[in-house]
């Protein structure tokens, strides 16, 4: 079953992108519709490749360009040279939401190297954006939820020879994407955990939250699960340019909690109220239930001191349904010296899978660095 607020709004963008279809090419030229990926990811999902594929592709003026998710969300952006929209904005409440602006469909169904045009959040892998372009230039896209996340339509001439058959256009395509998820492997291995003495004989444990770089990612805490002593703290890092975070911890009698919540309007698309940005709870975990760093940007920590035995589930509210999950085992100070913290989640044996294979449910989610002044805002009103 796929997650409510994806139904609602892939609903939505379908709706409002039925202009997205292609035109007819000017008379005498043979329309081309061209295939490009958007994204790929690892079949548990933690591997993330925040690129299109291929990252060049060279068509003719009035040929379509069909952009279909392969990963989890993203947005193809044509913004023609202005600039990016901010990711959050508040409603006449004071609310944080998520902008409209990027998370629906505007512009088009042609392109001309003018204007904002945007397919909206691409949400379940399968999704679909078209565009025609009618003026021969270069024409830079963009993801607006990753940054770095980068291509160019190279626009010929009518009648111009095509210089790689579509064939030829997919192997570059998954050669490019595959090596971003060999990048991202190469990553989540170089990741070693580490700690320091504290005070009284404590311990501070370092975690990585998320890393990434050159449009690779991985979505996982670094190492999954740890073993401490009372009294000890544990400093979670992001260390993605990608992405942003949060380190939240729940009682796992009830639901994880949520980032992005649809409110119903009367007229119009929901608004997308933003929750769990800013940090709650204070930094001592001493029970099952709400402790939260807040919006955590790239090289960005948070620090939690567990003065009692148990054990303690967290999540990235941003990336659960990528299964962004950890949890922290505290052991009686008594009790015998701690294990070694273990690894991250299991490495693919081969090179993982892109994504092709079928429509998996995933939950809204999204990421970009204006989300952190949302975040930062949010923290000292919290304060």
């Amino acid at each position: 079953m796929h997650h409510p607020i994806v139904r609602l709004l892939v609903g939505l963008v379908l709706m409002m992108a039925t202009w997205s279809g292609a035109r007819a090419a000017p008379s005498g030229q043979a329309a081309m519709t061209w295939q490009v990926k958007v994204g790929a990811q690892s079949s548990d999902k933690g591997l993330q490749a925040n690129a299109f594929g291929p990252s060049t592709l060279t068509v003719n003026v009035g040929d379509t360009v069909n952009w279909t998710l392969t990963a989890f969300v993203h947005t193809v952006s044509f913004l023609s040279g202005g600039s990016r929209p901010p990711d959050a904005v508040q409603d006449e409440s004071g609310r944080p939401l998520f902008n409209p602006a990027i998370a629906f469909p505007s512009g088009g169904p042609t392109y001309a190297g003018t204007g904002f045009v945007n397919s909206g959040m691409l949400a379940e892998p399968g999704a679909k954006f078209a565009l025609t372009f009618t003026q021969a230039g270069t024409f830079e896209y963009v993801c607006l939820l990753h940054p770095g996340m980068a291509a160019n339509v190279v626009v010929q001439q009518a009648g111009a020879p095509y210089p790689m058959t579509q064939a030829q256009v997919d192997a570059r395509a998954n050669e490019e994407l595959n090596n971003k998820l060999a990048q991202a492997q190469q990553l989540q291995q170089s990741v070693q955990p580490s700690s320091q003495a504290g005070p009284a004989g404590t311990s501070n444990h370092a975690i990585t939250a998320g890393i990434g770089g050159n449009q690779s990612t991985v979505l996982r805490f670094l190492p999954t699960t740890s073993r401490i002593m009372a009294g000890d703290s544990i400093t979670w890092t992001a260390k993605d340019p990608h992405e942003i975070h949060t380190v939240t911890f729940y009682d796992q009698a009830g639901k994880v909690p949520e980032f992005i919540v649809p409110d119903p309007q009367p007229n119009g698309p929901p608004k997308l109220i933003m929750n769990n940005v800013a940090p709650e709870g204070g930094t001592r975990v001493e029970s099952q239930g709400m402790y939260n760093s807040g919006i955590l940007g790239p090289e960005q920590s948070y620090t939690f001191t567990f003065p009692k035995p148990g054990t303690y589930s967290y999540v990235c509210v941003v990336h659960a349904a990528e299964g962004m999950f950890g949890s922290v085992r505290v052991e009686a100070a008594s009790a015998l010296p701690p294990l070694p913290q273990t690894g991250g989640a299991p490495l693919p044996a081969a090179l993982p899978d892109t994504g092709d294979d079928g429509m998996l449910p995933v939950m809204l989610v999204v990421s970009a660095f204006g989300l952190l002044l949302a975040g930062a805002a949010l923290r000292r009103r919290s304060t």
